[in-house]
């Protein structure tokens, strides 16, 4: 099955931000937009920060502890976007083996917000596009 057949849709747009507070001047008190829900997930590794733009978030990511290949993203590309997440019914069944149509970029899923699973897909396989997938 592709990911068009799975996927419900768009999930979030992730951005990362070397300071959340910093990146919320703009997203929340000049533009406007609400925050939806903030947490720390991956062992306190990551503050994960939602905020609703109608149907779809935008995750503002922090990483949080050094050494983390986030902040290696961050010297490399400065903040901003970072990967296009879809939403799944079930993480498992993408993740496995070519479950989407192209094969997972890590070997198990990691933890998302509000307790959903989340993987992401080999970049070599998506034009260097980072897709993220989530779900249970």
């Amino acid at each position: 099955m592709t990911l068009h057949e799975r996927a419900a849709g768009l999930d979030h747009i992730g951005l990362v931000v070397p300071d959340t507070e910093a990146a919320l001047s703009l997203w929340r008190d000049r533009l406007g937009f609400v925050v939806d829900h903030a947490e720390v997930v991956n062992e306190g590794g990551i503050l994960l920060t939602h905020l609703d733009l109608g149907p779809v978030h935008l995750q503002l990511v922090q990483p949080l502890v050094r050494p983390h290949p986030l902040h290696d993203w961050l010297d490399r590309h400065g903040p901003g976007l970072h990967h296009l997440c879809f939403g799944v019914p079930d993480v498992g069944v993408a993740w496995q083996g070519d479950g989407v149509g192209v094969p997972p970029a890590q070997p198990a899923p990691h933890q998302g917000t509000r307790g959903r699973r989340a993987v992401f897909l080999d970049p070599a396989h998506t034009g260097g596009v980072q897709l993220e997938l989530v779900g249970s």
